[in-house]
């Protein structure tokens, strides 16, 4: 920005001088008491009188000439320096504006991919709700039918121990009438020899 500024103040001076010179030419070719004022009477004399010998640089002027010149030079070379840091900031620009785009697409891309993750979380979550509720149910039919197999071993139990207890009097019972069977087997052997003594 400081060489701009330079740049536009050089421009204006020049515009000034320009100015002053057009100036100049006019009053000079013109008429009336300021170019008498300022030219004296003789007209036809060179606006310029000291135009047509070679011009004697003095000391002074030499050195403001050769400072100006090295001003103009080391203000050329920031100039150029600018302007090859204004390419590579253009350059840096467009990779940096390359690369963003770049970022974004991705951005888009991971943003796809976190709705479709986000469909299935809720398509897991829906699956989800519904197989625990099965379970709920599953669960509370298996209370159920454990309590029928409990009271099903219970009846089982009272039916194997009847079915013992019952074992156990017809046991009783064939044995006593095998003994009855053995007392009448023997009275009968008993009462059909004293029939034969008889």
């Amino acid at each position: 920005m400081a060489y701009l500024g330079l740049i536009g103040i050089g421009l204006l001076f020049g515009l000034v001088l320009s100015g002053i010179a057009v100036a100049f030419i006019i009053m000079r070719s013109g008429e009336g008491p300021l170019k008498e004022s300022l030219f004296g009477s003789d007209s036809r004399a060179p606006a310029f009188p000291a135009a047509n010998r070679p011009t004697e640089i003095a000391p002074e002027a030499d050195k403001k000439i050769k400072t100006l010149l090295e001003e103009l030079r080391v203000t050329q070379r920031l100039v150029d320096q600018g302007r090859v840091e204004r390419e590579q900031f253009l350059t840096a620009a467009k990779a940096g504006k390359a690369e963003i785009d770049t970022l974004r697409e991705r951005v888009v891309e991971r943003e796809a991919q976190i709705e479709s993750l986000q469909a299935h979380l809720k398509e897991a979550t829906v699956r989800q709700e519904a197989l625990l509720a099965d379970l709920d149910m599953r669960s509370e039919e298996l209370a159920r039918l454990s309590l029928e197999l409990r009271d099903t071993r219970t009846e089982l139990e009272v039916a194997e121990s009847g079915t013992a207890l019952t074992s156990t009097q017809m046991l009783d019972l064939q044995r006593e009438r095998d003994e009855l069977a053995g007392l009448i087997e023997e009275y009968r052997t008993g009462s059909h020899a004293r029939r034969q003594q008889a």
